[in-house]
C-alpha cells in the first residue's frame, strides 16, 4: 500500500501531472477520431513517456558512462596536476559552510581523494561564474578558499577563475601546463562528461590520465532498470544530460575544439 500511495503521489508532481493531462488530451483525440488534431499531443506524450516513465533515459546515459570502467586509483601514476572539472559546487552566502553543494560534486570530492594519494603535485578547480546580490562569483575561486579555509587539500590548490565551459578550461590548463613544463595531468570530470573533456584537452594540447567519477546511470551505479516507472523528473535530467552532452560533442567539432 506505500508503494501504492507513493506512485499515487508521484502522478501528483509536475512531470507525473503534465503525463496525466497529455494522456487524456491524446484519449479525448482519439475518441473523436481527430488524428490529424493527434499529431502533435500524440508526439509529446510519446517523448514523454519514453524520457520520464521507461529506462531509456538511464540506457541512453549508460552507453556514455561505460565507455570509462572506474579507475583503479592505486595505479595511476603521478601527475603533475589533478584537474577537477566545475560543476560540483558553487558560492552560496545562505549555507552555513559558504558552499553549495551540486549534482557534480563527486568531482570535487574524487580530486581531494587524489591529492591524499599522491597522485598530483597541485590541484587546479575549473568552474563558472554565479551572479549573486553580491556580483558574479566564481565558483572556482569559492571552493578554492573553502578548501584553504579548512585545509583540506594536502597539496597546493590554484583555481582557474571563470570559466566559459569546457573548452575554456581546456585553454586555460594547457597555458598552466606550457608554463609550468607538465607532461601529463590527471583529469577529473564526470563519467558521461569524460568522453568530450578529454578529447578537448588533448586538442588543446595537454596530456591527460582520465579520472572518471559521479556515474549516474543505473547500471552503472549497479541498481536495477526498472524498464517502466510512474513519469518523473529524475529521468528527464539523465535525458537531458545525454543531450546535452550530444550537442555538445558536435559543437565542439564544429567549432574545431575536438
Amino acid at each position: 500500500m506505500t508503494s501504492f500511495f507513493r506512485s499515487l503521489a508521484d502522478f501528483l508532481e509536475p512531470t507525473g501531472l503534465i503525463w496525466l493531462m497529455l494522456s487524456a488530451w491524446v484519449g479525448v483525440m482519439i475518441r473523436r477520431r481527430r488524428w490529424r488534431a493527434l499529431i502533435l499531443p500524440g508526439t509529446a506524450w510519446l517523448l514523454l513517456t519514453l524520457t520520464s516513465a521507461t529506462g531509456l533515459s538511464h540506457s541512453l546515459l549508460a552507453v556514455l558512462e561505460s565507455q570509462w570502467a572506474p579507475v583503479d586509483v592505486a595505479a595511476l601514476p603521478v601527475c603533475d596536476a589533478v584537474i577537477v572539472l566545475g560543476g560540483g559546487m558553487e558560492p552560496s552566502h545562505n549555507e552555513p559552510a559558504g558552499i553549495h553543494l551540486k549534482g557534480g560534486a563527486d568531482r570535487l570530492f574524487t580530486g581531494l581523494m587524489l591529492a591524499k594519494k599522491g597522485k598530483g603535485k597541485l590541484l587546479v578547480l575549473g568552474g563558472g561564474s554565479l551572479k549573486t546580490s553580491s556580483g558574479t562569483e566564481s565558483e572556482a575561486d569559492a571552493v578554492k578558499l573553502w578548501l584553504e579555509e579548512w585545509q583540506i587539500s594536502p597539496i597546493p590548490v590554484q583555481s582557474l577563475g571563470h570559466c566559459l565551459d569546457t573548452h575554456d578550461e581546456a585553454v586555460k590548463v594547457s597555458a598552466l601546463a606550457v608554463k609550468h613544463g607538465w607532461q601529463k595531468v590527471a583529469l577529473v570530470t564526470s563519467a558521461y562528461h569524460m568522453t568530450r573533456a578529454r578529447a578537448v584537452f588533448e586538442a588543446a594540447g595537454t596530456s591527460v590520465v582520465a579520472v572518471p567519477c559521479n556515474y549516474n546511470s543505473e547500471s552503472l551505479r549497479e541498481h536495477q532498470v526498472k524498464w517502466l516507472n510512474v513519469p518523473n523528473a529524475t529521468n528527464l535530467c539523465h535525458f537531458e544530460t545525454w543531450m546535452h552532452e550530444m550537442i555538445g560533442w558536435w559543437a565542439y567539432r564544429i567549432a574545431g575544439w575536438v
